[in-house]
């Protein structure tokens, strides 16, 4: 985040512990969970954009479930429990930080390679896209509008 101060290293321990429970890594296929140095790096970083409400989000997620302490030193066992009631309750936090980490570990060059995508942004050359059908669009086009004329 943006001031290096705004989150604790309990706190960054906490997050990192919950991105790597995200999207963990994988032996197999040779790729790193989310919650590697340079994918958590890059999490913190695209923070930014959402600092107030990641903040807000973490404190309401930490109070619900007995506080940075109380989470910070649960077992494996403890903290897979805790993710488990807390995915159930659909918490918000839990939904911004999938966000944050999905962003962050697709960005990873490593990940790309291992989708046998290039590392590149998707312009000049742009990406091949399949087509659809597009006809699947039409009960759309053809209600009637629902907005106000102004």
């Amino acid at each position: 985040m943006s001031d290096s101060n705004s989150i604790t290293e309990q706190e960054q321990a906490v997050l990192r512990r919950l991105a790597g429970s995200m999207i963990s890594a994988s032996e197999e296929f040779k790729i790193p969970g989310a919650d590697d140095e340079v994918i958590f790096r890059k999490m913190l970083k695209n923070a930014e954009d959402v600092e107030l409400e990641l903040r807000a989000g973490m404190e309401d997620f930490f109070a619900e479930f007995g506080g940075i302490a109380a989470i910070a030193t649960l077992d494996e066992a403890g903290f897979k429990e805790l993710m488990d009631i807390a995915r159930k309750k659909h918490h918000s936090f839990l939904e911004m930080m999938m966000g944050l980490v999905a962003r962050s570990y697709y960005e990873d060059p490593r990940i790309l390679v291992a989708l046998n995508k290039e590392d590149r942004p998707p312009f000049p050359k742009g990406n091949a896209l399949e087509q659809g059908d597009w006809s699947l669009l039409d009960p759309v086009k053809n209600r009637n509008p629902f907005f106000r004329d102004c």
